[in-house]
């Protein structure tokens, strides 16, 4: 079943009718979600598999007084919606009490975003997804590599309503190419990827290309010894430590003292200048650069939010219940983050490191302390020795153990273009950036 609005709007207002006529006096909130998501798999140069799916999720959550419950399916026909509602009353009545639990909101003033969805990019067939695999696996055996990659595009709709007069809409697309190229040589791997709300925003020459020339450089790479380097990191490694740090932007953490932004004897580091001034922080759904619904997965009304500014901790997140009990207003949790870009070049990133390491992506991470937001994990596809400010040579891989807040404070350059990377759930749009003294702790024989 596709979903507009209007039809999202009726399919809402029909479990909402079954829960008042099944449930009494429960509170209700309705979540509909539509989408359609087609993807093409590459190996060994040659196409692999491919995949189509197309569902409709309907979920609703009932609560009588402080005890709730949640039920959902995949089948919109009147018997089915009956049996979700009933299914999730049963489960109510018989929940422990949630002390935390709030009543859904009524209706909502939301900001006006930047438009997400392209229905071509959701529509889009099999073919242009072919003939992209059919480009990469020509290139790669062109240039003499094996290539493995991955091509999905999709989109849809989600939809929110509550007994209490909510009713929340929004539309998106997004089309998502990786691509990795391995050397015959056994040690030479390159990756690159590229990510958009419409397929015509994806280069996949320039995706390809930038993987296969990864590749061809980083064979047989020499051996480095272990050590705190100045880095050069690309915009896929900044956002892979970066995408940790987006739990400990949450005040409840902070104020519980669970939190890097947890002040020592008590409350939190908001106000304090902990990065340089270069660094700035935030997230708003009506940013064009990272665009996103208007509101979170409760209703709130997502505001705009600056977590850092120009070094400054200037704010921290709250979910409805934490700001209830603060006594302030809410924000709603981010659906992305932004770091802004700097004014240096690729060329000014290299420029004045005397014996430095370029980094394009980790792989495998993993939190170590999360206060610190310490984290663990291993370079992968293209590491390169920088002498005198100029690209050397490959060397081998390494696990480091960093912190990206350790990260943004040793940072002395951010680059200039900023690029959108899908990390643990969020948006990033993140530009590269020179720090300082980031811990290759050990070796790695992985390529």
């Amino acid at each position: 079943m596709s979903l507009d609005r209007k039809t999202a709007r009726r399919l809402a207002d029909r479990i909402l009718g079954h829960a008042r006529r099944l449930a009494p006096g429960a509170d209700a909130i309705v979540s509909l979600s539509y989408g359609r998501s087609a993807n093409v798999r590459f190996a060994r140069n040659e196409i692999t598999s491919s995949g189509d799916v197309t569902e409709t999720v309907a979920a609703v959550t009932l609560a009588r007084g402080q005890r709730h419950a949640a039920s959902t399916t995949n089948q919109t026909d009147d018997a089915s919606l009956v049996a979700l509602v009933e299914r999730a009353d049963r489960l109510a009545r018989v929940s422990p009490e949630d002390p935390e639990w709030l009543p859904p909101l009524g209706p909502q003033r939301y900001r006006v975003t930047p438009p997400q969805h392209d229905a071509a990019t959701r529509d889009l067939p099999a073919e242009p997804r072919v003939a992209a695999a059919a480009s990469a696996i020509a290139a790669a055996k062109q240039a003499g590599v094996t290539v493995a990659g991955f091509h999905e595009t999709s989109g849809g709709a989600s939809a929110l309503a509550t007994s209490a007069g909510l009713f929340a809409w929004h539309e998106s697309s997004n089309i998502e190419l990786t691509v990795t190229a391995r050397t015959p040589c056994g040690t030479g791997s390159g990756w690159a990827g590229g990510t958009a709300n419409r397929a015509a925003d994806v280069d996949v020459s320039r995706v390809v290309a930038t993987a296969v020339d990864k590749a061809l450089r980083s064979c047989a790479p020499r051996a480095l010894t272990p050590g705190r380097y100045t880095v050069i990191l690309e915009p896929q490694a900044v956002a892979e430590l970066l995408g940790f740090l987006t739990g400990s932007l949450d005040a409840r953490r902070a104020d519980e003292g669970r939190s890097f932004f947890s002040r020592k004897g008590g409350g939190t580091r908001v106000g304090e200048t902990l990065f340089p001034e270069s660094i700035t922080l935030g997230s708003d759904a009506a940013d064009p650069l990272t665009p996103g619904a208007p509101y979170s997965g409760d209703g709130l009304p997502r505001q705009a939010l600056t977590f850092i500014d120009r070094g400054r901790i200037a704010r921290l997140s709250y979910d409805r219940y934490w700001a209830h009990k603060q006594g302030v207003h809410a924000t709603g949790a981010p659906h992305s983050l932004h770091l802004r870009g700097g004014t240096a070049t690729p060329e000014d990133l290299l420029a004045g490191v005397k014996r430095g390491v370029l980094i394009t992506r980790f792989w495998y991470t993993r939190p170590l302390d999360p206060k610190s937001i310490l984290i663990t994990g291993l370079t992968r596809d293209g590491v390169f020795l920088v002498e005198n400010g100029a690209v050397v040579a490959p060397v081998t891989n390494f696990r480091f153990n960093e912190s990206p807040v350790t990260m943004l404070a040793r940072a002395d350059l951010l680059g200039r273009e900023t690029v959108r990377v899908p990390q643990h759930g969020l948006d990033l749009r993140v530009p590269a950036l020179r720090t300082h003294d980031f811990h290759l702790a050990s070796v790695s024989d992985a390529v």
